[in-house]
């Protein structure tokens, strides 16, 4: 993997379409024209390819935070060995690098590109500004970093107290929750995490979550069918 510079960029989109995007972004949704305009100004769009890291654990430079346009991100915490637990996957306008930005202190954990994707960069003193003049913003950042606070209390009590068996479920549940689409009592998973990533987010190995999987298919609690995992009985995965 590779740590991104991203100091200097070329802004390939237009003001206006920055504004336009923004507006759709939960984080400004409050902001009228005047608001979304003096964000658009100070912007910097930067793309980066799978596997690149984008924000690393402990670094106290370049402190900004980073709104996804397209593709998605995985924060995870990255051991000394190098193995890696994934905490959460963020995709399009979703927010990061909130935290360092606020307080000035080092990243909390790393953020690494899941797959290529394009992201718009607000460094930390201009954004600062921005929320002197715009107060909604700070409370729409505090509404989404409360709601994370609590996703991560739950992520932390399920690594803690479930068997291996109900965390690889409950990553299934989650992923389900947050990109699956519902077909009638079922829920379909398109382009399916690899058994690497679950393992990733349930603090396991691969072979053991790929002996899960087979194990939750024979029972008929899910289906996969070549790029996709159909949740065939998420009652049971809950229980």
């Amino acid at each position: 993997m590779i740590v991104h510079n991203y100091a200097a960029q070329k802004r390939p989109m237009e003001t206006s379409e920055i504004e336009t995007f923004f507006a759709k972004v939960p984080l400004f949704a409050t902001l009228e024209e005047k608001g979304l305009k003096a964000i658009a100004d100070t912007a910097v769009l930067k793309s980066f390819n799978s596997g690149e890291i984008i924000v690393q654990e402990q670094d106290s430079e370049n402190q900004s935070v980073f709104i996804i346009v397209s593709g998605s991100v995985n924060v995870v915490l990255i051991t000394t060995e190098g193995k890696q637990t994934i905490l959460a996957t963020l995709q399009k306008s979703d927010f990061f690098g909130e935290m360092a930005l606020l307080d000035g202190e080092p990243r909390s954990a790393s953020v690494i590109a899941a797959e290529r994707c394009s992201l718009l960069i607000l460094y930390r003193r201009a954004y600062l500004d921005i929320i002197k003049k715009f107060p909604s913003i700070a409370v729409q950042m505090l509404i989404e970093m409360s709601q994370r606070l609590r996703k991560a209390n739950r992520h932390i009590n399920t690594l803690s107290l479930m068997s291996v068996y109900g965390r690889v479920a409950d990553v299934l549940l989650q992923i389900a929750q947050d990109k699956g689409v519902k077909s009638g009592t079922m829920t379909i998973i398109q382009d399916r995490p690899t058994h690497q990533i679950i393992a990733d987010m349930a603090g396991t190995s691969r072979e053991t979550v790929s002996r899960i999987l087979s194990q939750l298919q024979k029972k008929g609690y899910i289906i996969i069918d070549k790029k996709k995992i159909i949740i065939a009985h998420e009652e049971k995965l809950l229980d």
